[in-house]
């Protein structure tokens, strides 16, 4: 189980969480929701080591490999879709997640080249090839079409634990989410 302990951070004079306090699973499909500003994306660059926070604590990601799905695609540009996701796995594990994600067409495609959508998609593959232990996902539906969301989502329920953030409510039945923590 993953704990976060009285996490509170301020970014100036802007006090972000304060005293926050929950505890994940170490499986299954966990949404973060609440309004904009309100700190859901701080709180996934915490979990991944990005940022950190003025003071609380978190245990049990020692030993779990973690990987992020970005609001924005984060793609090498002057790479492939298969080079981008081949990066931090092997060849045959980037074409499966990729075609499972209906991009075998744009495989061979430099990333400049991808509509955002397309982006999207990869940015899930690569995450998904790295590791699906702990996968921390912002926004990860943005720019997909509703075939591409369904084939998102199949994969997102495949990680060990996903922590999605959302502004959408039906994302959480599309995920069939077994957690839900509002900030």
């Amino acid at each position: 189980m993953i704990k976060l302990s009285d996490i509170s951070i301020r970014f100036g004079e802007k006090q972000v969480l304060t005293n926050f306090s929950t505890q994940l699973p170490d499986r299954g499909v966990v949404l973060l929701s609440g309004e904009s500003g309100i700190g859901k994306t701080t709180l996934l660059r915490i979990l991944c080591g990005l940022t950190q926070p003025d003071s609380g604590t978190i245990t049990g990601l020692e030993t779990r490999k973690v990987s992020v799905v970005f609001q924005e695609p984060r793609l090498i540009e002057h790479l492939t879709a298969l080079e981008n996701v081949s990066l931090v796995s092997d060849r045959k594990t980037a074409v499966r997640l990729l075609t499972d994600l209906n991009l075998e067409k744009e495989m061979n495609q430099r990333a400049a080249k991808l509509s955002g959508g397309q982006k999207q998609r990869v940015s899930l593959a690569r995450a998904f090839s790295f590791s699906d232990d702990v996968v921390l996902l912002d926004e990860p539906f943005s720019g997909l079409d509703d075939q591409n969301k369904l084939r998102a989502a199949r994969l997102i329920r495949t990680a060990q634990l996903a922590l999605v953030v959302t502004h959408d409510a039906t994302d959480a039945e599309l995920l069939s989410a077994d957690k839900i923590i509002t900030l």
